[in-house]
């Protein structure tokens, strides 16, 4: 093996660990940071396959305004983790975590990817929503 082969070998062994840690940060938004006039958090506290819950304080005191905001950040996190679409499953009353499932196909039951918990009257919508239906308002890009 020449040298050249060898230090990019050693480059790509020690940039492979980074690259595992970039691709598993937790997301995290604050309305507040991004200019709003209201100030909701985002904090996602644990990451699985399909599904991140969420740390949301203030959800059940939202105003029209953040509860808007909240679904640009849905968006902005299925985009992140590579998903086409994502389900929100409300949190009961006493709890503040929010379960957003992914998937890349508008077919997939919520029920499949929002965990356990799933319970239809504390859905989002009905179905899978499309991120590119909030893209456009949310000024995001793919």
């Amino acid at each position: 093996m020449n040298t050249y082969t060898k230090l990019l070998a050693l480059i790509a062994t020690a940039l492979s660990p980074l690259t595992t840690v970039a691709q598993t940060d937790l997301y995290g938004a604050s309305s507040r940071a991004q200019g709003a006039p209201f100030d909701i958090t985002v904090t996602e506290t644990s990451r699985e396959e399909s599904r991140s819950l969420l740390s949301v304080p203030g959800f059940h005191s939202r105003t029209a305004p953040a509860a808007r905001w909240l679904m640009c950040a849905y968006t902005d996190l299925a985009l992140k983790r590579g998903f086409s679409h994502w389900a929100v499953l409300y949190p009961p009353e006493g709890s503040e975590v929010v379960s957003v499932g992914f998937s890349n196909s508008p077919a997939t039951s919520p029920r499949e990817v929002v965990g356990p918990e799933y319970a239809e009257e504390r859905m989002l919508g009905k179905g899978m929503t499309p991120t590119e239906k909030f893209m456009v308002f949310c000024g995001l890009r793919k």
